[in-house]
């Protein structure tokens, strides 16, 4: 059986950086934080389809809205499902989101060819 959680850490210009994915058979989310463990920036995307493009509902925050919807938006169309991201990052730049999410899609991907 696939785990249904995982949590995993890595490092980014000296900053580490938490992640928890909580894998649901019509869902993911992800919990993307630096030092404690805080609800951040929160979102839920749904995936593109013929007739409508990838969207994003935010529920809370507004600090990392642009971010959190990034992520959502293309893991939503990569792997058709719901995807719940809270992302509590205090200074994030265009390179930070690109390499937190080369490491979401290592974890997300590699979980799925094993099985």
């Amino acid at each position: 059986m696939k785990e249904v959680t995982l949590t995993k850490s890595f490092e980014i210009q000296d900053q580490k950086y938490e992640l928890i994915i909580v894998s649901l058979e019509n869902a993911v989310s992800l919990y993307i934080y630096e030092d404690a463990p805080r609800f951040g920036t929160f979102g839920v995307s749904v995936p593109s389809t013929e007739l409508m493009s990838a969207s994003t509902l935010y529920i809370t925050g507004q600090k990392n809205e642009q971010y959190v919807r990034m992520i959502g938006e293309r893991l939503a169309t990569r792997i058709q499902k719901l995807v719940l991201v809270s992302l509590n990052i205090q200074d994030i730049s265009n390179d930070i989101l690109l390499k937190i999410m080369e490491n979401i899609e290592k974890e997300l991907f590699t979980e799925e060819e094993k099985e």
